[in-house]
This record gives structure tokens, sequence and C-alpha cells, in this order.
């Protein structure tokens, strides 16, 4: 059985990103300091699909870098 708590916090929102992804062009890229590969490739993912276009990243450094191929 599942147990009913009362006087839980919501979580805050999550963080939106201010990434230029509208703003690329073929074969540009942008660099993120630090970063977590995985949430920013499924970010890159999501964000390609709404706008029609195809971004890679890989890691460079300490970042992660996003290149727009299509």
């Amino acid at each position: 059985m599942y147990k009913i708590d009362k006087g839980v916090a919501l979580p805050r929102e999550k963080v939106k990103h201010d990434y230029p992804h509208e703003q690329l062009q073929v074969g540009e890229s942008f660099l993120v300091p630090g970063g977590n590969m995985n949430i920013l490739c499924n970010y890159n993912r999501i964000k390609g699909k709404k706008l029609d276009r195809q971004f890679v990243c890989r890691k460079e450094g300490d970042g992660i870098r996003v290149w727009r191929v299509r």
C-alpha cells in the first residue's frame, strides 16, 4: 500500500535554459560550461524536433559543445 503524506512541499519548477538553438545556423556551435551530457543531449533532441533541426553535442574540456548539423 501507499502511504499518504500531508505537508510535503512541492518542488520548485525546473530551470529553463536559454540556449541559442533558434539562432544557430548549420555548422555553428556554442559551448555549455560544465553541464550534464545526458540532459543536454536530450534537450537537443527535444528542441530539434520542435524546430525541425538537428543538433549534436560532444564533450570539450570541462564543458559540452553543441553544433547544429541540419
